[in-house]
């Protein structure tokens, strides 16, 4: 399925992001990555009576990944401190060399080593960086001045991209505290709620969230690296679940976890004044998103993921998952569904022909032809537009657009099916796939209307060479079968039509006004005889298939 998930640098940091804890001045609740993360999602930059969030961090337990205590001496050789550049003269302190990695920048790489795009603290700074600083919480926090009067703190603390939906929780349940309460009485408030919600979402969260993190940095950097290197998805999943000792079990687990969460969050946006669910809800749509892609790595196929994570047709009632087509809203899924529905109503005059349980076997045949991705979303886009209910609608209409790509793709797709059953590549002259159909469909009714179109005389009055009013008029004029039943006349009308249509948007324009009016019988004529001719086409092609397997 078509995705396109823009891709940040920032995203390297998802397990680790800095709060800039030595910053003593800050007018933020915070600073460094965290921050930045917290000001893009969620517009978060304050929290109220001021509270900052590194005092949230050393009082409470389990608050963040990593602490780390630095050196002293390294913040006071940093000469332009808070402007972060590196001290060349203390490059060679043994005491401090590895300290500027608290602040980390990571590059784009290459590499053939799938290790190596994992965090550096997981790896080759673990033991001379995080074993090295890595410290519990102080009871408090110590405070030096630098030779500059600058105010520091030296600490440093990293909190994973899913505590900011435990702040944004905390925020939403003290939704204006500082109106009605006092400092003393709604710090103590704040600080409740943000350790409940804490220890919650560590107990029940933290193991999924942080496989997610560790999957989103690392694609990030895979896929924005200068790299010659290919890893398929399948050789990173098998890497990724080995380094965090995971299995496919908990990828299912956590998938359902995170509709859990989705559906909770969308009941309260529902059913409450609270806006502010849509970021976060947005949010966890691409964790949602990325867990998807992990599983269809690990081997599902996404229509197995998607129909998993999908209710019953016998169970309606609201489950406490949302479910993951809703979520994702893949278009894919929309054209799917939109063609079983509608294009019944669409060529109702088929219903005999074509029984409505064999819509869904021409779509999954149609789908397999590249060139029909183009003609479904115009189908798609169509009858969006000319169902549009809108009272004021002031954009300019897009039914002649959708028209032409209908009726072009169409040839293109009858090509594909020609192709598909001959086992040669395609005439460059369609007269000629038509006459050549019968050879391959062997069906004497299908034949003779094949025949009848191709015939000479009967194509040359598809051409519009007199630009004719109506310029379906020429079809009275066809030589047609004498003992023709009802569905081959019905069959070889449509199909002229549809041939007619396509060279009409071809080399004409003069019918375009009339073409664009939604609510014209000549637009709807267009759109049936592309869509009935595509599908009396598709059915005689998918018994070819059955034949030949039998």
């Amino acid at each position: 399925m078509l995705r396109k998930i823009t891709l940040i640098e920032s995203d390297y940091y998802l397990s680790y992001l800095n709060i800039n804890a030595h910053n003593y001045s800050s007018s933020n609740f915070c600073d460094g990555k965290f921050l930045s993360f917290m000001k893009e999602n969620f517009n978060i930059t304050k929290l109220p009576y001021g509270i900052k969030l590194v005092d949230l961090i050393i009082s409470g337990a389990k608050t963040d990944e990593l602490f780390v205590k630095l050196p002293v001496e390294y913040f006071n050789k940093w000469k332009n401190y808070p402007v972060l550049g590196f001290n060349e003269e203390d490059s060679n302190s043994e005491t401090t060399s590895n300290a500027k990695f608290f602040n980390l920048k990571m590059l784009p790489i290459e590499s053939s080593n799938l290790n190596d795009f994992l965090h550096p603290y997981d790896t080759v700074l673990k033991t001379p960086f995080l074993n090295r600083y890595k410290s519990e919480h102080p009871f408090a926090l110590e405070v030096k001045e630098h030779a500059n009067g600058r105010k520091f703190r030296p600490y440093e603390s990293y909190l994973a991209y899913w505590r900011s939906y435990v702040i944004f929780e905390t925020v939403q349940n003290c939704k204006f505290i500082d109106r009605y309460l006092d400092s003393e009485r709604g710090i103590a408030f704040f600080k409740k709620t943000f350790f409940c919600l804490n220890e919650f979402w560590v107990k029940n969260y933290s193991d999924t969230f942080n496989r997610i993190a560790l999957y989103k940095s690392f694609m990030t950097r895979i896929r924005l690296a200068n790299n010659t290197e290919c890893f398929t998805g399948g050789e990173i999943s098998e890497f990724i679940l080995s380094h965090c000792k995971s299995s496919i079990l908990d990828l299912q687990s956590d998938m359902t976890l995170l509709l859990k969460i989705h559906s909770t969050w969308k009941r309260k946006y529902n059913t409450s004044t609270i806006t502010s669910y849509v970021q976060a809800i947005e949010l966890l749509k691409k964790d949602i998103y990325y867990l998807f892609e992990w599983l269809c790595y690990t081997g599902m196929s996404e229509t197995e993921v998607i129909e998993k994570w999908s209710y019953s047709e016998n169970d309606r009632e609201m489950r406490e998952w949302s479910e993951l087509k809703g979520v994702l809203d893949f278009e894919e899924l929309k054209f799917s569904s939109s063609f079983i529905k509608y294009v019944p109503h669409y060529s109702k005059s088929l219903e005999h022909q074509i029984p409505s349980c064999r819509y869904t076997q021409i779509y999954d045949y149609l789908k397999s032809f590249g060139s029909f991705s183009p003609w479904i979303r115009g189908f798609y886009d169509l009858h969006k537009s000319i169902n549009n209910k809108t009272h004021i609608q002031l954009i300019q209409s897009r039914v002649i657009d959708n028209l032409l790509l209908i009726s072009i793709r169409t040839e293109i797709v009858i090509r594909e099916i020609f192709s598909s059953i001959s086992n040669e590549p395609s005439p460059d002259d369609l007269r000629t796939i038509f006459l050549g159909l019968p050879k391959f469909i062997q069906d004497d009714i299908s034949a003779s209307v094949f025949n009848r179109i191709s015939d000479n005389a009967n194509w040359k009055l598809t051409k519009l060479n007199e630009r004719s009013e109506d310029i379906f008029s020429k079809l009275s004029s066809c030589n047609t079968g004498k003992n023709w039943s009802n569905e081959q006349k019905y069959f070889f009308e449509q199909i002229f039509k549809f041939i007619t249509s396509r060279n009409y948007f071809a080399h004409h324009y003069y019918k375009d006004e009339e073409l664009n009016d939604q609510v014209n019988s000549l637009a709807r004529d267009v759109l049936v005889s592309c869509l009935n001719s595509l599908l009396y086409i598709s059915a005689l092609a998918t018994q070819v298939i059955a034949w030949r397997k039998k």
